[in-house]
């Protein structure tokens, strides 16, 4: 359905769109009720009633509400897998960090999943990320480094990018002690996590580092948040453009760093000799256009990638997408960071 997007934009700039203009050609709370209706079962459920639809928005959230907010699951150890918690060092403070080792592994080295978590920028520090990273880790059959990187507002950027680079450095020189692979990692996180991921392997590849593979999950790629899908799927989903603008103050602070390529890695100058990329979106997502606009940059440069814009799907997957997400990846990491 979007092979046309990737094959003719040109998405070095954003797509401009007056939104009035684009309000009197379509109305997208028909388009959205024409979507739904389509829908049945757990998945209208979803979209309909489902905690990620009927949560406040961000903005009423505040920073406060949003570290508060558990949308992913008990926050809780999962017998399958031995955690190990520690600290390493960072740019300015010793990061704490938690190894994730599924217990159905082998003692063969493994793949490494260097994951720079989500939310907003601002939350899923600590605990809050371990749902996320637990399904990663079993269902991916990899070895789940997480680095509790210092969020916004108190550590604006780029002190958390800094930090999970530092991550990076670490994981690649401790992969074997920790039962890795130092030729197998892979940095990837989802939305604000996406975004850093990206950046860490532009900066991996400018310092020379060996990165096998990025991952980059309904990722924002553009803190100046103006493609069309940021109006077609803006409200009335799981994440608004409202929101997105929210935490992009939050992180940077100073909007004219939405230029900055490393808070805008769409307009870093050359993605040529970075890391293959799994880019996975929904088709009602928000950032949908952000991650074909990344795509079709990677394409033009000759880096390897694989795209996926998941139908009837939006910043998180649905009950019937969720499995097929950790596949994807699971087959993505056994080609690009061996098995």
């Amino acid at each position: 359905m979007y092979e046309h997007l990737l094959i003719n934009r040109q998405f070095s700039q954003p797509i401009k769109i007056d939104k009035q203009w684009s309000n009197l050609m379509k109305d997208y709370a028909k388009l959205r009720e024409e979507r739904f209706s389509k829908l049945s079962g757990e998945v209208l459920e979803y979209f309909t009633s489902g905690m990620m639809i009927q949560r406040p928005s961000c903005r009423e959230l505040g920073v406060e509400g949003m570290r508060n907010l558990e949308l992913f699951g008990p926050l809780e150890p999962d017998p399958a897998i031995d955690y190990e918690d520690l600290e390493i060092p960072g740019p300015a403070r010793a990061i704490p960090t938690r190894i994730y080792r599924p217990k159905h592994l082998n003692s063969d080295p493994q793949p490494i999943y260097l994951h720079t978590h989500g939310g907003g920028y601002v939350s899923m520090g600590g605990d809050v990320n371990m749902p996320g990273s637990n399904k990663i880790a079993l269902q991916s059959d990899c070895i789940v480094v997480v680095p509790d990187y210092c969020l916004p507002p108190e550590y604006p950027f780029p002190q958390g990018l800094e930090e999970c680079y530092a991550a990076l450095e670490w994981t690649i020189e401790n992969a074997e002690e920790v039962g890795g692979r130092p030729d197998g990692i892979c940095v990837g996180g989802g939305c604000t996590g996406g975004n850093i991921a990206a950046v860490v392997a532009l900066m991996a590849r400018d310092a020379g580092l060996p990165l096998a593979a990025q991952d980059l999950y309904c990722t924002l790629f553009d803190a100046r948040c103006d493609y069309e899908s940021h109006y077609e799927n803006g409200e009335g989903y799981t994440l608004s453009h409202d929101d997105c603008v929210w935490v992009v103050e939050q992180y940077l602070q100073d909007l004219d760093l939405r230029f900055d390529w490393r808070a805008s890695p769409i307009l870093v100058p050359s993605v040529k000799g970075v890391a293959p990329a799994l880019i996975r979106d929904g088709e009602w997502d928000v950032l949908r256009d952000e991650s074909i606009a990344y795509a079709n940059r990677l394409r033009d440069a000759g880096v390897e990638f694989q795209l996926n814009i998941v139908p009837e799907c939006s910043h998180t997957e649905t009950p019937a997408t969720d499995a097929s997400r950790y596949q994807e990846l699971k087959e993505f990491m056994q080609k690009y960071c061996g098995a």
